[in-house]
């Protein structure tokens, strides 16, 4: 059996997208932007069509993993996301921060875990499994990983006092509240591997592989980021 049968089945490749703004959005009813220009490159360096199928979070993704609707995807990894998906090498890294409302005296990263101060984040994600096993003194609130209007309703009212998210959607969110600041650095950077359908034979394994280290070292990768016009991830070393 050929590479592309082995990768894509069906005679198409199917591309599973978080629909997070940095990562795809809608245009002309298609999909456009960083993670829809790897499927199609991958899907055209192995000689198939592409169809894109869009996800409202992480979850979804998951799932269609699991009745093997998808053939491979670009996310962050998380153990409950390995359990459906094979990842291979991470292609980028996407910086994580806060968020803070314009009345708060927080002015560094650092003065975030302290007694009292009180984190929404989303959940499930990386950021939480990484917050959770580093944060000492202040508290966790979940919140959708999808719909960052929950988080910010928080702040205006006094529930939150930060709201951790990869910088790229603080961007995005930050609008929603009036002089709100991201604070500057990054905590943790989310690493965003290629990951294909679990149980796919060793050679599919070793075309993600091998593709995930040309885009980054070819430019690719790079290209991808500045078409799609975000800030907040950089290509992973």
């Amino acid at each position: 059996m050929s590479i592309a049968l082995q990768l894509a089945p069906t005679g198409t490749l199917r591309v599973g997208i978080w629909t997070t703004p940095f990562f795809a959005r809608a245009h002309n009813g298609a999909l456009e932007g960083l993670i829809p220009d790897l499927g199609h490159e991958l899907a055209w360096r192995i000689g198939v069509p592409t169809a894109l199928s869009g996800y409202a979070n992480p979850g979804g993704l998951v799932a269609a993993f699991r009745t093997g609707a998808l053939d491979v995807t670009f996310v962050g990894i998380t153990a409950d996301r390995a359990e459906a998906i094979d990842f291979g090498p991470v292609v980028f890294e996407i910086q994580t921060t806060y968020l803070v409302p314009a009345s708060s005296a927080i002015a560094t990263i650092d003065e975030v875990d302290r007694p009292g101060v009180r984190i929404a984040v989303p959940a499930p994600s990386a950021q939480v499994a990484h917050l959770k096993e580093s944060i000492a003194h202040a508290r966790l609130l979940p919140v959708p990983p999808e719909n960052p209007s929950v988080a910010l309703a928080m702040l205006a009212s006094g529930e939150a006092d930060a709201f951790s998210h990869v910088a790229p959607m603080l961007a995005a969110a930050q609008g929603g509240l009036p002089g709100s600041r991201i604070l500057p650095g990054s905590y943790f950077n989310v690493p965003i591997a290629i990951g294909v359908a679990k149980g796919r034979p060793a050679e599919v394994v070793d075309v993600a592989r091998d593709f995930a280290e040309d885009v980054k070292r070819s430019g690719f990768a790079q290209r991808a980021i500045a078409r799609a016009r975000v800030s907040g991830i950089v290509v992973a070393r």
